[in-house]
């Protein structure tokens, strides 16, 4: 067990006593005894990946320790470290969903829980993860990399109403089954990355409320599948690329709104002011309707 967790997370991470990786594999090892031991390589680092998110979520918000049990449980209740408890399968851990079958996690919701700190790598030891939801909590940092890489079975990716700053990386495209980003109400800067027209199965994008940049690229135009983008209340400017245009989306949402527009744009659905406009007031317009939306 000590090697798998060598080999997944690091040397260097695993024996630094103040690592959420390190308090997570002395709680396995020394605590978890009757729910770790015995398990395969692949089931123990499962367990291994959602106990280091626990700990590195809940280090400075003590409250968080008293996740509720799962929403079809009877009591309906709250039970002091039904998260990170001995007596529970980390499938009956709230907000976890596993494969019947094999117990393997499908998706983990876990929004407005007021989780914090920074989301560690270890999930991408979730291999056969479809779903990460963790919005409305208070995660921070960049976006892990190795997570990115290795998802390749996602296809919703939410991490929204969040801390996260730094650019999209191109990691991302490791995701190659996303239908659904959705990464609003974050810092994330920089440019809008054209790798992401790599994941052809994406239907829905967000990247409302950040700092990014720069032009629309027009790589997102190759997207054949996508059916919804919104991109205002970002510092983009210039025009909608005709290629995104000619996908026809069912929502397109810019900052196109006014005689001071930071995009001009022709096909969206909804023309918003951003915050570069100069006005303190928000205000998006259903182009149809010219009704406030």
């Amino acid at each position: 067990m000590l090697t798998w967790l060598i080999e997944s997370t690091g040397e260097v991470s695993l024996l630094s006593t103040n690592s959420p990786q390190h308090q997570a594999a002395c709680w396995m090892l020394h605590v978890d005894t009757k729910q770790s031991r015995g398990r395969s390589k692949d089931l123990f680092l499962q367990r291994y990946s959602l106990t280091t998110l626990y700990v590195s979520s809940t280090k400075s918000n003590t409250t968080t320790w008293d996740w509720p049990l799962a929403a079809d449980d009877p009591s309906a209740e709250k039970v002091h470290g039904h998260w990170g408890s001995a007596k529970h399968h980390e499938c009956q851990w709230y907000g976890v969903t596993c494969d019947t079958w094999s117990k393997k996690v499908a998706a983990l919701n876990l929004g407005f829980l007021k989780l914090d700190g920074i989301l560690p790598r270890e999930l991408f030891l979730l291999s056969q993860l479809r779903e990460l939801d963790l919005h409305a909590n208070d995660f921070q940092g960049v976006i892990p990399t190795k997570m990115l890489d290795s998802l390749d079975k996602l296809e919703f990716f939410g991490l929204h109403m969040n801390g996260f700053f730094g650019s999209i990386p191109q990691e991302i495209t490791g995701m190659k089954n996303l239908k659904e980003l959705v990464l609003f109400g974050n810092y994330l800067a920089s440019t809008i990355p054209t790798h992401l027209a790599q994941l052809s199965k994406l239907e829905r994008i967000d990247l409302y409320a950040n700092t990014l940049e720069g032009k629309i690229p027009r790589h997102l135009g190759r997207l054949k599948h996508l059916k919804y983008l919104d991109l205002h209340d970002n510092d983009l400017t210039g025009d909608m690329p005709e290629e995104i245009c000619a996908l026809k989306l069912d929502e397109l949402i810019a900052d196109c709104l006014g005689p001071r527009a930071e995009i001009q744009c022709e096909c969206c659905t909804i023309c918003c002011k951003g915050h570069m406009d100069g006005t303190l007031v928000r205000k998006c317009v259903d182009v149809k309707t010219g009704k406030e939306v």
